[in-house]
C-alpha cells in the first residue's frame, strides 16, 4: 500500500512510489550554498544558531540527532487526542527515523515560499517519505518553522500531515514528513473543470478540512493563516489532510500580501487582507473559497488578478455564494456562513461539524474519497 506525502507551500503536482529516480544523499546546506563564509557569519550573528550545531528555541531543539526536548528525546508525535475515527481515518504511525543519514534523495518534487521538498527513501525500512527543506538564517523562517514543529511533534491526528523527526544541519532544518501520494485539492480542482456535482464527495473533503482546523484551533490555538488548495493534501487511501502550519508572519504586512499575491489565487478572508485583526474565523472564509471553487471549478473572484483588485471586490461586491441548479440548498446555506464578511458572524469550526449538511448523509463512516479517487483515476 502506497505511504501517504507532503508537496510545499506552492501547488505541486500529485505524485506516487515510482523508483525511476537516481538516488543519492539528501544535499547539504554546504553543497547547496553559494557562500559557505556568508552563511557562517550570519549563523553567528543569530542568537538561535548555537555554534555546537543546534537549533535551539525554548521547548525544544534540533541538531544532527534530531529533534529532542531540552531535559530528553522527545518523540514528535503525541496521541492528538482523536478519539473513535471513521473508517480509513487511522492516524499515521510514526516511522522511526532516527538519524539524517538513514534517508537517500529520490529527487526534488518542488518548492515554494516554505522551501524546498525531496521525495526520499527510508533505508532501513524502505518507506517512501517526503523531506522539506528551509534555510533559516532568516528570522522570518525560523520562526516558520518553530511554528510549525511545535504543533508537529506533539500531536499525531489523522487529519494534520504527519511528521517522523526533525533534523538540523548547516542552518538549515529537514523536516521528514508522511508522503501524500494523491496530490492536493488543487488538483481535484484542475481535472474538475465543471465542477465537483457529488455532495457526498465535497461532504467528505468539508468534514476532513474542518476535524483538522478543529485540531489546529482547539489543541494548538492556531490559526492556519495560509489554507488553500495546494496546502490540503489526498493520500492513496484517500485521507485529506493540512499541510503547511508555520506560515511566515511576513504576510501581515501589505507589502508582503501584495508580493505573496502576484501569480496566484488568494484564499484569505477579508479581515486579513484589510489589515485588521483576524482569528480563527479567518480560515473559515478559506475553507469556504475552497469548498464553492470545488463545487463549480472556479475561483470565485476570477477578475480579481491582482491584491487591490480583490480589495475593491471584496468592499463593492457581496460574498460569493452557490449559484442556483445542480447543488442543494444546504450546501448553498453553509457556504454562506463561511463567507460571511463579519468575522464575528462566522461559526467555529467545531459548529460547522454540526451543520445538517454534512448531517443527512448516514453519520459518513466511511470518509475515504476512494470512489472520487476511483474516478480520477488516481486510486
Amino acid at each position: 500500500m502506497a505511504v501517504p506525502g507532503f508537496p510545499g507551500a506552492l501547488s505541486l503536482p500529485g505524485y506516487g512510489d515510482s523508483d525511476d529516480e537516481a538516488p543519492g544523499p539528501l544535499p547539504s546546506a554546504s553543497s547547496l550554498s553559494k557562500s559557505g563564509a556568508d552563511d557562517a557569519k550570519k549563523m553567528q550573528e543569530s542568537f538561535m544558531l548555537s555554534q555546537s550545531g543546534t537549533f535551539k528555541v525554548d521547548d525544544f531543539k534540533i541538531n544532527k540527532d534530531g529533534l529532542l526536548a531540552e531535559s530528553e528525546r522527545d518523540g514528535p508525535l503525541g496521541t492528538g487526542g482523536a478519539g473513535a475515527l471513521p473508517k480509513g481515518m487511522a492516524a499515521t504511525a510514526a516511522l522511526e527515523v532516527n538519524a539524517f543519514d538513514e534517508l537517500e534523495t529520490l529527487g526534488e518534487l518542488g518548492s515554494g515560499a516554505s522551501g524546498t521538498v525531496f521525495r526520499a527513501r527510508h533505508k532501513p525500512t524502505g518507506t517512501i517519505v517526503a523531506v522539506k527543506q528551509v534555510t533559516i538564517l532568516e528570522k522570518p523562517k525560523r520562526d516558520q518553522v518553530v511554528a510549525e514543529l511545535r504543533i508537529m511533534r506533539k500531536h499525531l491526528s489523522p487529519w494534520l500531515v504527519a511528521m517522523h523527526n526533525a533534523f538540523y544541519e548547516e542552518a538549515k532544518v529537514y523536516t521528514v514528513l508522511e508522503i501524500m501520494d494523491r496530490g492536493s485539492v488543487a488538483d481535484l480542482i484542475a481535472r474538475h473543470r465543471e465542477g465537483m456535482r457529488d455532495e457526498r464527495e465535497l461532504g467528505k473533503i468539508a468534514l476532513q478540512l474542518l476535524n483538522g482546523l478543529n485540531v489546529l484551533h482547539k489543541v494548538h490555538h492556531q490559526v492556519h493563516r495560509d489554507l488553500k488548495p495546494a496546502n490540503v493534501l489526498i493520500n492513496a487511501d484517500g485521507a485529506v489532510k493540512i499541510s503547511d502550519f508555520g506560515i511566515s508572519s511576513q504576510l501581515d504586512n501589505t507589502a508582503g500580501l501584495c508580493s505573496t499575491f502576484v501569480g496566484t489565487t488568494c484564499y484569505m478572508s477579508p479581515e486579513r487582507l484589510t489589515g485588521e485583526p483576524y482569528s480563527y474565523s479567518s480560515d473559515i472564509w478559506s475553507l469556504g473559497l475552497i469548498l464553492l471553487e470545488l463545487a463549480t471549478g472556479r475561483y470565485p473572484y476570477e477578475g480579481a488578478d491582482s491584491y487591490f483588485k480583490l480589495l475593491a471586490q471584496l468592499a463593492d461586491a457581496p460574498p460569493p455564494s452557490v449559484p442556483e441548479g445542480d447543488l442543494s440548498d444546504a450546501f448553498g446555506e453553509f457556504i454562506s456562513l463561511c463567507l460571511e464578511k463579519d468575522p464575528m458572524r462566522r461559526p467555529a469550526a467545531k459548529d460547522l461539524l454540526k451543520h445538517p449538511w454534512l448531517r443527512q448523509y448516514p453519520l459518513m463512516d466511511d470518509l475515504a474519497l476512494s470512489g472520487l479517487l476511483e474516478a480520477m483515476n488516481l486510486g
